[in-house]
């Protein structure tokens, strides 16, 4: 019996230690998180003062005021370049050099630098930074975060790219446009878009004549959102000689140019549905009111979408509007095609956009 009440007692003195301890770990854990919020508040608060500090500085050096600026203190560098990538995003190329004295004289780059093994927002924040100072020296150092693993970062860093050497970085760029397949097609156009000596158009011609169709495809969407009339010819090409459907209809989806009437017009007889579909909508864009005639068929199309893009195409063509297009729901026998008509117009008096 002494045994069993020994054991009991042992048992009894193990939980009462246990449960202190981790009573004592619970209350280690809380602390370090009330700690670690304390300093993250600090940080921003911190973070919040330089960035007024230093926008107000930045509206001051464009107004063409005279500023004394110090170099920039490490707890202050992430306001500052907070401030920096902001305002430059708003300023023309022009208004944007009268800054880079300013960067310079606070030590942007040096402090830019010690941000870039940070986190990713550390690291995106600071490559945008050194690509608005538009430094050579910077080049080789960003090139590497083309191949971050973060999407975001990559993206970035051709950005600054593009700020501190265009050619150079759209030679960098453009043919990893195929390789990355974690980029959004959105901010790649966004790249492109803000290529202003022309390297852009030229890579994603050369990376044009290497491609094979898939990518062909995805290139031509690029080119058309940068230089359209340039793209027209690669889409010719494209409708001419692609058997593939996708190809086709990504094509169709593009075309703007209205010498391309008769060759959009082909396809409006095609056996797959999307491309009976996207041949309409084009031929909505770019037709003449003769082509009423090519578009009317498809109002009976066995596909509901090839029938609501035909209507909507009809109603696009010059000449055609809803007097005309109630006549020719008249003369359809096919109940869908009168009704299509009807939903098209009741969508164009509620003001629906296409």
């Amino acid at each position: 019996m002494k045994e069993i009440a020994a054991d009991g007692a042992t048992l009894l003195a193990v939980a009462y230690w246990v449960a202190a301890l981790t009573l004592l770990l619970a209350l280690g854990l809380l602390t370090v998180i009330v700690c670690l919020r304390a300093h993250s508040q600090k940080r921003e608060l911190r973070n919040k003062r330089a960035l007024q500090h230093w926008l107000q500085v930045m509206r001051h050096t464009l107004a063409g005021e005279e500023v004394q600026v110090r170099p920039l203190a490490r707890d202050e560098a992430a306001g500052f370049i907070e401030a920096w990538n902001a305002t430059h995003e708003s300023l023309s190329q022009a208004d944007s050099a009268r800054l880079l004295p300013l960067g310079h004289r606070v030590g942007l780059m040096d402090a830019a630098r010690h941000m870039l093994p940070g986190n990713y927002h550390d690291r995106a924040m600071a490559i945008v930074a050194l690509g608005h100072l538009r430094d050579h020296r910077v080049f080789d150092e960003l090139v590497p975060f083309l191949n971050d693993r973060s999407p975001i970062v990559s993206l970035c860093a051709a950005h600054a790219l593009g700020k501190v050497d265009p050619p150079q970085a759209m030679a960098k760029f453009v043919p990893m446009i195929m390789e990355r397949d974690d980029w959004m097609p959105g901010n790649v156009a966004s790249v492109l878009a803000r290529n202003e000596d022309g390297s852009a158009v030229r890579e994603l011609d050369n990376a044009l004549l290497r491609a094979n169709k898939s990518n062909m495809v995805k290139l031509v969407r690029f080119l058309a959102d940068i230089d359209p009339e340039h793209a027209a010819g690669v889409i010719r090409q494209l409708l001419d000689t692609s058997a593939d459907d996708h190809a086709i209809s990504v094509c169709l989806q593009l075309v703007n140019d209205k010498q391309d009437r008769e060759r959009v017009a082909g396809f409006l007889g095609a056996s797959r549905w999307h491309v009976r579909m996207h041949a309409a909508s084009a031929l909505g864009r770019i037709g003449e009111a003769a082509d009423s005639q090519r578009l009317e068929p498809l109002l009976a199309d066995q596909v509901w979408w090839v029938r609501y893009r035909a209507a909507q195409a009809l109603h696009m063509l010059p000449g055609m509007g809803t007097t005309e297009l109630r006549q020719m729901q008249q003369r359809q026998s096919d109940a869908y095609g009168r009704d299509i008509i009807d939903q098209v117009l009741s969508e164009h008096d509620l003001g629906v956009a296409a």
